[in-house]
């Protein structure tokens, strides 16, 4: 049996939180899956507390990914490899106890998942 093949394509995102609020930095997208392969937390400036959630768009579960580690200033934390499976609408989420600035790369690669 002869399957069709599925479109991927790597894509890197960043976000560069400056606020105490929650702040997304990445939506796996409607018509996709995503595999996150790389995420790198750096905390550029001050002692900060730094928690990264991956929000479950099915259920509206936010699952505490890095929780409450406190961060010296040029402080960094790199989770790679890894293997972390994105469903469609899924969110990372980052959120810091001072309004410092923390910067976030990742690395995710999407599959299109076709209709119908």
């Amino acid at each position: 049996m002869n399957y069709p093949s599925k479109s991927t394509r790597p894509k890197s995102f960043a976000g560069d939180v400056k606020t105490t609020t929650s702040t997304t930095v990445y939506t796996c997208p409607q018509n996709c899956t995503a595999e996150l392969s790389f995420l790198h937390v750096v905390n550029v400036s001050g002692n900060n507390t730094v928690r990264v959630y991956w929000y479950l768009a099915a259920t509206g579960y936010s699952s505490n990914f890095l929780g409450g580690k406190n961060m010296s200033a040029a402080e960094y934390i790199t989770f790679s490899p890894m293997q972390l499976f994105l469903s469609p609408g899924d969110q990372i989420r980052v959120v810091t106890d001072v309004a410092g600035h923390l910067d976030i790369i990742g690395s995710v690669i999407e599959t299109f998942i076709p209709v119908g």
